[in-house]
C-alpha cells in the first residue's frame, strides 16, 4: 500500500550498481545519510531499526486472530514473539503496550497515523526515546516505551539477526534483476523513481500484508520515499522477493496511470472499482517477473494461496490479461490499455 504516487528522477539511479545496497553501519546505527555526490545512488538503501522493529511487531501481535477478526494476511496469522517465557512484571507491561495497539488500530484504518509516525520512529537512535509528534501522540509514546526494554531484552537480538539476514539474502538478487526491473517499470509507467534511494526499512513483521510503500513529492522528510517489509513473511524471500520489492517501488510509480483511469472513467460515465489501480501494479510487476525468471514463474497475486484475484475468471484479472497485457507487450499505447480497460468496466 502507499500513501500518494511519487514523481522526482535521477536516472543515473537506474544505471548504479544494484550491489551497492547496503544495510545501516553498526557503527552509526542510525545514519540515514546520502552516499556522496560523486557516487551514483543506489536504488535501495537498507536499514534495520529498533524503534520501527518493536511498533511493527506490537501492531502485529495485536491483529493476531481472535474472534470476529481474522488479523494480518502475511506470516500465516502466526505469533513473531513468544511471551510464555516473560515473567508476571514483563508480560502484565508487554500487554498493557499490545492493548494500545489492540484498541487503537486493530478494527480501525491502519495507515492514516500509523504510517505518518514511522518518521518520528526512525529519527533516533536505538539507545534514545522516540519524541512525542502530531502522528505519534503522548499514550502511544508511553505504550512503545512501556514495551522496549522487554522487547530489548527478550526479542530484539534475534529480530535484529534475522532482519540483516534478510538483507544479506536479498542482496544478490537485487544486484543481479534491479536495473532491469527498475528500467522496465520506469518505461511501463512513464514516471520517475527519485534522485536519492529508496529507503527499505525491515522488521520482522509488516501487518497486514507484509509491506508497505510511503513517500510523496519533493522527497525530503517526511515525504522521503520508504518501504517498510517483513523480514520473516516468505512471499518477500527468493524470486518472489524480488517482485514483490519492486511491486512496493511500482507504488512510487503508478500516479499517471492513476491519473488516466479515473479521467478515462469520468468520460465513458464508468466508476473505478476502488482498488483497480493496485490490481493493475500488481499484475504489472508479476508479469514483468516472469518475463524475466521464465515461464514457469507464476506471479504473486495469481497463486491461489495469495487471495487477490479470485481465479482466472476474476473480473479485475481478465480485464487486465485483456487489455492491459497488450501494453506490456507495446502492441498498444498506454491510453488504447487504459480505454480499453475501462471500457469493460461494468456499469
Amino acid at each position: 500500500m502507499t500513501l500518494s504516487p511519487v514523481r522526482s528522477f535521477s536516472a543515473v539511479v537506474l544505471l548504479s550498481a544494484l550491489a551497492a545496497c547496503t544495510s545501516r553501519n553498526s557503527s552509526s546505527p542510525n545514519s540515514r545519510a546520502a552516499p556522496p555526490s560523486s557516487e551514483a545512488a543506489p536504488l535501495f538503501r537498507f536499514h534495520v531499526d529498533f524503534w520501527a522493529n518493536l511498533n511493527q511487531v506490537l501492531l502485529h501481535e495485536a491483529l493476531v486472530p481472535r474472534p470476529l477478526w481474522e488479523g494480518p494476511k502475511s506470516l500465516k496469522n502466526r505469533h513473531v514473539v513468544q511471551t510464555d517465557t516473560l515473567g508476571p512484571s514483563d508480560a502484565a507491561q508487554w500487554h498493557e503496550a499490545i492493548a494500545y495497539y489492540d484498541s487503537h488500530f486493530t478494527t480501525h484504518n491502519l495507515f492514516d497515523h500509523f504510517v505518518g509516525a514511522m518518521p518520528a520512529l526512525l529519527a533516533v537512535s536505538s539507545s534514545q526515546n522516540p519524541p512525542t509528534t502530531t502522528d505519534l501522540n503522548e499514550e502511544w509514546r508511553r505504550s512503545l516505551l512501556l514495551a522496549g526494554p522487554i522487547y530489548r531484552t527478550h526479542f530484539w537480538p534475534e529480530h535484529e539477526r534475522k532482519d540483516r539476514a534478510y538483507i544479506e539474502g536479498i542482496r544478490p538478487l537485487l544486484a543481479a534483476h534491479g536495473a532491469w526491473f527498475a528500467n522496465r517499470l520506469v518505461a511501463v509507467f512513464g514516471m520517475p523513481l527519485p534522485t536519492d534511494s529508496i529507503d527499505v526499512e525491515v522488521t520482522p513483521a509488516v501487518p497486514p500484508f507484509g509491506g508497505f510503500t510511503q513517500g510523496e513529492p519533493p522527497y525530503t522528510p517526511p515525504h522521503a520515499a520508504q518501504i517498510t517489509l517483513s523480514s520473516e513473511d516468505p512471499n518477500f524471500t527468493g524470486d518472489t522477493g524480488v517482485e514483490m520489492v519492486f511491486h512496493e517501488a511500482s507504488h512510487l510509480l503508478v500516479g499517471r496511470v492513476q491519473e488516466k483511469l479515473e479521467a478515462s472513467a469520468k468520460g465513458q460515465g464508468r466508476k473505478l472499482p476502488p482498488r483497480f489501480w493496485h490490481d493493475l501494479i500488481f499484475y504489472t510487476a508479476g508479469h514483468l517477473a516472469r518475463d524475466r525468471f521464465g515461464p514457469s514463474y507464476v506471479p504473486f497475486a495469481e497463486r491461489p494461496a495469495s487471495r487477490l484475484f479470485q481465479g482466472e475468471n476474476d473480473p479485475s484479472l481478465a480485464i487486465l490479461k485483456r487489455e492491459w497485457q497488450p501494453y506490456l507487450d507495446g502492441r498498444v499505447t498506454m491510453d488504447a490499455a487504459v480505454a480499453a480497460m475501462v471500457a469493460s468496466l461494468p456499469n
